[in-house]
């Protein structure tokens, strides 16, 4: 009697070993089947698949030469590098407990007032932006207070792009200086309000963010009175981004 025809062959002639690869027979195609251009049944179609496929090596491999397109891709996988903290300035473990379950219940507040309009303030301003324009997010930071009323006045879609003119602010702070009061304020207020599960783009941004802060916290000078209230901000930052929002490579 003619052996059936396999989809697969598999060349293994060690009898064990045939039943731990990939290539053992899956199909049985019987001998009288006939290869058709035009396959008329479901046999006939796999034979005409098993000719095909005898026509393709094993293993197919790319012969173009990557390494220029790898290179162009790096710059946007490369991050930029993640400062240690002081030993003196390095928040312990049940300060960013306390930190993370406070900053939970204001999350948590926040969101049952965005669902329920009925209770909003009276003060309810929606506060339109044009995307990308620095001197008006300035501006706007400048002549409001990072109150409940003006947080809900911003619609969804700003939410990153206030947090990414946030960071640029910070980024002017001087060796030895801490990020304004107020900007905190900001920052903590944005933090609070943005929804999860968690964009990409949202994600890169609390990374940007936790990497400024760590790099103006290595800037302090640890010998001066105020530093501690000078790197509670700081912080706090580092905190709920590693922790709250899950970034654990660039946790204290």
């Amino acid at each position: 009697m003619p052996q059936n025809k396999c989809v697969f062959k598999n060349r293994c002639h060690d009898e064990e070993a045939e039943s731990d690869v990939l290539m053992s027979p899956c199909f049985q195609i019987s001998p009288d089947v006939e290869l058709k251009d035009v396959p008329t049944s479901g046999e006939e179609y796999l034979l005409k698949v098993m000719q095909e496929r005898q026509k393709c090596t094993t293993i197919t491999k790319c012969n173009k030469d990557y390494s220029k397109f790898a290179k162009n891709q790096s710059c946007f996988v490369k991050e930029e590098p993640h400062a240690q903290a002081p030993e003196r300035l390095k928040p312990t473990i049940e300060w960013q407990n306390i930190q993370v379950a406070d900053f939970s219940e204001v999350r948590m507040y926040v969101s049952r007032i965005q669902k329920k309009r009925s209770v909003w303030p009276n003060d309810v301003k929606s506060i339109v932006f044009e995307h990308n324009n620095p001197k008006g997010w300035k501006n706007f930071f400048d002549k409001n207070e990072p109150t409940l009323s003006c947080v809900l006045g911003l619609q969804y879609t700003l939410i990153d792009d206030g947090l990414e003119n946030l960071i640029q602010i910070i980024k002017g702070t001087k060796p030895g200086h801490s990020i304004g009061y107020k900007i905190g304020q900001w920052i903590y207020a944005f933090l609070a309000c943005i929804k999860q599960p968690l964009l990409s783009e949202t994600i890169s941004i609390l990374r940007s963010l936790a990497r400024r802060c760590a790099e103006i916290r290595s800037n302090l000078n640890q010998e001066d009175e105020n530093v501690i209230s000078d790197v509670a901000p700081l912080n706090i930052f580092i905190c709920l981004v590693s922790r709250y929002f899950r970034q654990y490579d660039l946790a204290d």
